[in-house]
Formats: structure tokens, sequence, C-alpha cells
């Protein structure tokens, strides 16, 4: 896990939003490698192993395939830019390597395909580099501060998990989604097809009231 990375999660129990307290006990360029995640709020704590922090069991998925036409498409779904931090959820995970091939991006994996996680932990996936992080055992409720990502790309969508996923974005995040799942408040679609949606979020509307003038 990038050790930068880690002040973007939270715990994901239901307490108020807190940092996650890290305890080193093996790190290499700048990744967490082995550590314990502690909450000061209700002391839940939580492992690093091999890089990945987990949170719970891992959860299984189908991946991508990862051609140069399946990475082009996301990036252009996500409006993948520099600087930006975006999450990968399940099988989207297959694609971070071409991603970050296209745009030196930061990536957060949640619960990626097993082969791609493997990958991560030995250290030979060309997408871990500066910026990279892998989560497993992602619940309903998501283990990242609210409006930390540029864009998130949902695998695993449950209503509750693509409700909680506007949380993260900033003012006009980029949310994906499966065509077959309900598109949730605080967002508005630009685009689908039928595989996926793609939305934004949309920020408060503030009413304007027309000022009075009056010549003196």
């Amino acid at each position: 896990m990038f050790v930068e990375l880690i002040d973007r999660l939270r715990c994901p129990h239901a307490h108020a939003d807190t940092w996650l307290v890290a305890a080193a006990t093996r790190t290499a360029h700048r990744h967490l490698i082995e550590a314990t995640l502690g909450c000061p709020e209700c002391g839940a704590e939580f492992e690093i192993r091999d890089g990945e922090v987990w949170f719970g069991a891992r959860v299984e998925c189908v991946a991508m395939p990862a051609t140069e036409l399946t990475a082009m498409r996301a990036a252009a779904l996500l409006k993948l830019e520099e600087r930006g931090l975006y999450l990968l959820d399940g099988g989207w995970g297959s694609l971070a390597g071409a991603l970050r091939e296209i745009v030196d991006a930061d990536v957060i994996l949640a619960d990626p395909p097993s082969a791609v996680a493997s990958e991560s932990a030995s250290g030979s996936a060309p997408a871990l580099s500066a910026g990279q992080g892998t989560l497993l055992g992602i619940g309903n409720r998501w283990p990242i501060a609210s409006a930390s990502l540029h864009g998130l790309a949902l695998d695993r969508a449950t209503p509750e998990r693509t409700a909680d996923a506007v949380r993260l974005l900033r003012a006009g995040g980029r949310l994906v989604a499966p065509a077959r799942v309900a598109l949730p408040a605080g967002v508005r679609e630009l685009a689908r097809d039928d595989r996926h949606w793609v939305a934004e979020t949309v920020g408060n509307v503030v009413g304007l009231r027309r000022a009075k003038w009056r010549a003196e």
C-alpha cells in the first residue's frame, strides 16, 4: 500500500469519520508491506499483509480482458487524468496496469481478481509503483474518505455500495456501474450502453434571488 494513500482510508464501521493510524513493521520504497491500521474511535484493527489492506474476507470476481481497447474505453469513461485518484472495483482491477500506461494516475484496487492481487503482492505488476493500493474484503460501506476520488468503476454494485460510492467522489467525479444498476441520488447520467452507464456527481443547487435595485 502506497504510504500516502493511507491518509485517504477510513474505518468502515458506523461511527464518526476518523483517520486510521498505521503501525508499520515492514516498508519498501514508500509502500507499507506489513502493518496494522488502528481506528482511534472504535479500536478496530485492520492488517496490511504483503502490501494489501484487509478489511474482511477476500471477495472473488471475474477478470476483465486487459486489452488496449478495454483500457482506452475505461480511461474515457473515467475521464482519467494525471494527479487524479481512481478506484477500480472487482474485475476492473485487471485494467490497472494498462490504465497507468495511458495516464500516470493514482489507482486503488478493491477486491481485484486473484491473479492481479498476487502480482501486486509480489511486486511484479506494472501498476505497482507510487500511487498504488489494494483493499480486500470491502463491504457495503467504502473505507475511504469522502470526496477523495476523481473516478470510480464499480463491479460488485449493490444498491448500498453504489449509493455510498457517490460519497467518495469529488464534485464532477465520474461513476461507472453496470447498466442493470439504478442510478443513485447525487449524480447525473452522461451516457450508457448495454453494459455500463457513466455519470458524474452534481453539487448542491444554490437558489439565487434577483436583487432589488433602485436608483437614488
